[in-house]
């Protein structure tokens, strides 16, 4: 028999859920065409740092190791994190088949291949081959959403994230004080990019108020030059309009640290540094955000449980604060 060799990279990123192969995942690829009777002998290097289960259904496969003609034969071989292992096996079947890793959340996040056999005989189990496929994409086209809602003595703060996919993210953040007369927000869309997803181009929009921009406004109208605070970049803190259309980068740097630099229609820059969940203890979690504007908040909280937990925080426009951070 003929023997076919391919190799396929297991790769993964733990903060987003994207687990490909080749840093593909089974959505983003076409169907692997076999023949019936030839061998595929396949190499698997798991360059993530978590254990992948890969299953083949519909076959057994031989594990390639010292024994030679006595290799162990199996359905499922889980391989470490950077464990190099090669299987082969006889395409002696018909119709689609599921390659895959065991792990559920991998799965469905797109670790995964399908093998379909040339000139198959029609599939009785499966009237409609092409629906039933369209189906298969669906499922595995994951859409998962997390939020933070902490509420405060001094102000509320809010962030929602979406992945439609495995690179497609909403991102949706609001804070304000309890007389909701400052505040800012924003929404973004944008496509991670990279096997790591350190990148996420972006555009969107950001609404603000606050006692600046409305003395910016009327001092403007009356025809007067408004001179207020300034950004790091020379530029007038307060914005010329409550919203804006922007386009931006986020991009993580060493140590979890988020750089989110924007521009929006009016042509003014901000740089925003920022990490979230910083390990102080078992429970214990920490927080800053700085940006080119002048604004700075930094927060710990203790986590009581899962979704709940204890939180204090500074804000330097807001003063001191203290409350409870919700999780979802």
């Amino acid at each position: 028999d003929s023997i076919r060799e391919m190799k396929f990279t297991l790769e993964g990123n733990m903060n987003h859920y994207l687990w490909t192969l080749d840093n593909k995942t089974v959505t983003e690829t076409d169907k692997i065409m076999i023949k019936k009777g030839e061998v595929l002998r396949i190499k698997l290097y798991n360059n993530s740092m978590m254990r992948h289960p890969m299953h083949l259904h519909g076959h057994d496969f031989r594990l390639i190791n010292s024994k030679g003609e006595y290799s162990p034969l199996k359905n499922v071989v889980d391989i470490m994190p950077m464990e190099t292992v090669t299987i082969e096996f006889a395409a002696n079947q018909d119709g689609d088949w599921f390659f895959h890793c065991h792990i559920l959340y991998h799965m469905m996040a797109g670790m995964g291949r399908i093998f379909s056999y040339e000139n198959s005989k029609p599939n009785p189990q499966l009237p409609n081959r092409k629906l039933a496929w369209k189906n298969f994409i669906q499922d595995n086209k994951m859409t998962s959403s997390m939020a933070m809602l902490d509420v405060a003595s001094n102000k509320i703060h809010a962030e929602t994230m979406t992945m439609f996919g495995p690179r497609w993210a909403n991102l949706n953040e609001f804070h304000s004080n309890w007389n909701f007369d400052h505040f800012e927000g924003s929404v973004k869309v944008g496509r991670f990019l990279g096997k790591f997803q350190w990148a996420l181009p972006y555009a969107g929009i950001r609404v603000q108020k606050n006692h600046e921009i409305m003395e910016r406004q009327m001092t403007e109208d009356m025809g007067m030059d408004f001179h207020g605070k300034k950004t790091w970049f020379g530029q007038q803190k307060a914005s010329k309009n409550k919203f804006a259309l922007m386009i931006g980068m986020q991009y993580v740097l060493p140590m979890l640290i988020t750089a989110d630099a924007s521009v929006d229609q009016n042509g003014k820059v901000l740089l925003e540094l920022s990490r979230e969940d910083i390990p102080l203890s078992r429970r214990l979690r920490g927080n800053f955000s700085v940006n080119s504007d002048g604004e700075f908040s930094t927060g710990v909280r203790y986590i009581v449980q899962k979704w709940l937990s204890l939180s204090g925080n500074y804000d330097n426009e807001m003063g001191w604060g203290a409350g409870i951070t919700l999780t979802y």
